[in-house]
């Protein structure tokens, strides 16, 4: 009989030879990012054969569906070498799956023991459905997508096929990223990471340059892990930012608390570029984000507006909403299983509206700028015809068909609209949360529920719409199946309802609603009187149809040379609107192609324009909801 000791022995064997067995990497790739400043990144990957995979056509992906673009967009048509070897250096055949770019067939000989690929990438070269998901390079500074440069087999689990990386970037250039360093590793590459499965190797987007900086965002007394923003630029003194700016943020962490109450994440690294040398972007990650902005941007508060402003509070928030709790459709085990996104209202519309609020409590926004952006949206949604005939569930169906827009008759054909149209809608659900419980409840009670994550994880936690209309009536009892049905499944929804929840009503005033800073609707967006918005020089950019404008044989692109037996010009446009009651018609020279006519536009209305106007007699539930939470 064996001593207890052997057996002990045994034991502790075992298990270490087992832990050693689920640390051992599936791959290993060597990212050599040494060329990026020249919109070159290499890399050499390296996937051990076992006896099954030898003497076989093997099949490796390139990702197609990743995470965040809601599209088939992985951007393989930036590859610009692609070689196979094996372990003795010989090259190996390969070839594309017919009808499908993104499947590559390796055949392998019966000798092969691994088979390593070299990559070549060209960087700065996206389309809009993989602009989040692609690398870019740059003199000074630099962003690395792994998706780019890597394969996968077929039959591997996104969240089990480990990869062992190594990344080696230009002279004097530094690199941030949310992997965890491998301290013991011995090779000669910059940065060697801990081995993570090929999911979180994909959801882990590295920002580098030579220009670097990082701050903390966690304020005192609050219960948050580690959040580290993360600042690069091409020049040295944009890479300091102003106290303001990291104050915002770290207020932007202490709302997001109040919020959701838990974190998927056991740390969140906010990677933020400010650089005219990149595109504006972003993308959500799960344990980070990836932001790119123009420069100066950072230098005080006050410069940080518009999208700039919006961009780095919508990809935090979606660390909850969309990379851990996901929908059902999109929860896929590997990046070529195409993605239901019927419930983008969800991701990406309360992901809108709860990063919005981030903006606002942490002091980056104000109650004015708010209301004016939301008197846009409203207005927005009314003009937009394409939902005569498309219902908001359909644009998230569509999704990826959609992103870019459309120059002419885009309202018609209606673009990404579940991101405001969505914001509006759970506007609303929180003020109906509120009105029905008099104040006790609000968006909050959903988030803590709906978000809550006992521990931090990499497992997507799916939901389906029934999902979230069970954690709606836990909040408050209400017929949310009927609320959503007739906001995201039925034409012509109703996206100004939540005007009256709010204590507010919509009204038309003659002259154009102004907002902060000297903001107005421009008097040539003429779509709520004559039904066409114009560009200064006169060029028609938009026509409602059924409207004046419309009758009249208007289209987008036409130019309007005259006005009245005169040449164009805004003021003279602006003028003749105000006097079109007196005589009921407008008289235009129009060119279209090479062909001049007159066109008379009948219409007695005068200037017309949407307004929000505040109801006195309710309560005011927009101000409560915008409210910071002590």
């Amino acid at each position: 009989m064996r001593s207890v000791t052997t057996i002990l022995a045994l034991i502790v064997s075992f298990c270490s030879l087992t832990a050693c067995a689920q640390n051992r990497a599936d791959s290993t790739l060597h990212i050599n990012a040494t060329d990026l400043p020249r919109l070159l990144l290499t890399s050499t990957q390296t996937i051990p054969l076992d006896s099954s995979q030898r003497g076989t056509d093997l099949p490796l992906w390139y990702p197609k569906w990743v995470p965040g673009s809601h599209a088939p967009g992985g951007p393989v048509h930036n590859i610009a070498g692609f070689t196979v070897t094996d372990q003795d250096g010989n090259d190996i055949k390969w070839s594309r799956t017919p009808g499908e770019v993104y499947r590559f067939i390796v055949h392998t000989p019966q000798s092969a023991t691994e088979i390593n690929i070299e990559f070549r990438y060209i960087t700065n070269q996206s389309t809009s459905n993989s602009h989040g998901l692609d690398s870019w390079g740059a003199d000074a500074i630099g962003l690395i997508s792994p998706n780019t440069v890597l394969v996968y087999p077929e039959g591997a689990r996104d969240g089990e096929w480990m990869i062992e990386t190594q990344l080696t970037v230009p002279k004097d250039w530094q690199a941030a990223c949310a992997l965890d360093i491998d301290e013991e590793a011995d090779s000669e590459a910059s940065y060697n990471y801990q081995p993570v499965s090929v999911r979180r190797l994909v959801d882990t987007p590295i920002m580098l340059g030579r220009y670097y900086n990082m701050y903390s965002l966690n304020e005192d007394g609050v219960d948050a892990p580690p959040h580290r923003l993360h600042v690069f630029s091409e020049m040295k003194s944009q890479a300091d930012i102003h106290p303001d700016v990291v104050d915002a943020y770290s207020k932007m962490v202490t709302q997001a608390d109040r919020m959701f109450g838990s974190y998927p994440f056991p740390s969140m690294d906010i990677l933020l570029a400010t650089t005219n040398a990149l595109p504006r972007n972003g993308l959500e990650h799960l344990r980070t984000t990836m932001n790119i902005i123009p420069l100066n941007r950072l230098d005080e508060l006050e410069n940080l507006s518009g999208w700039d402003q919006m961009l780095v509070p919508h990809e935090y928030v979606h660390a909850w909403c969309g990379k851990y709790r996901r929908p059902e459709g999109m929860a896929t085990s590997d990046f070529h299983t195409p993605k239901g996104t019927e419930l983008l209202w969800v991701y990406e519309g309360l992901t809108q509206y709860l990063g919005e609020l981030l903006e606002l409590r942490s002091g980056m926004s104000d109650i004015e700028q708010y209301r004016w952006d939301l008197l846009r949206r409203y207005r927005g949604a009314r003009l937009t015809q394409g939902r005569d005939w498309r219902p908001l569930a359909d644009t998230c169906s569509a999704s990826h068909t959609l992103r870019g827009g459309s120059n002419n008759w885009g309202s018609m054909r209606r673009g990404q609209d579940y991101y405001y149209e969505g914001a509006l809608i759970w506007m609303e659900a929180d003020a109906v949360i509120r009105n029905e419980t008099d104040g006790e409840r609000s968006i909050e009670d959903f988030c803590q529920a709906f978000f809550f994550a006992e521990e931090p994880t990499d497992e997507p936690n799916p939901y389906t719409r029934e999902d979230v209309i069970a954690h709606l009536n836990d909040v408050v009892d209400y017929d949310w199946e009927t609320f959503i049905e007739e906001r995201v499944d039925n034409v012509k929804g109703k996206p100004l309802a939540g005007t009256v929840e709010l204590g507010y009503s919509i009204q038309y005033t003659n002259e154009p609603p102004t907002g902060p800073n000297n903001g107005r609707i421009d008097p040539l967006d003429a779509r709520d009187s004559l039904g066409m918005s114009l560009s200064s020089d006169g060029t028609v950019r938009t026509v409602i149809l059924g409207s004046p404008a419309d009758k009249a044989g208007l289209a987008p692109r036409m130019r309007i040379m005259g006005i009245e037996g005169h040449t164009w010009s805004r003021q003279r446009f602006a003028d003749l609107m105000e006097t079109s009651g007196a005589s009921g018609s407008i008289e235009l020279m129009t060119v279209s192609g090479d062909r001049i006519s007159t066109t008379t536009i009948n219409y007695e209305g005068g200037p017309r324009y949407m307004t929000l106007v505040r109801d006195e007699s309710k309560p005011d539930v927009l101000a409560d909801i915008l409210e910071p939470i002590d």
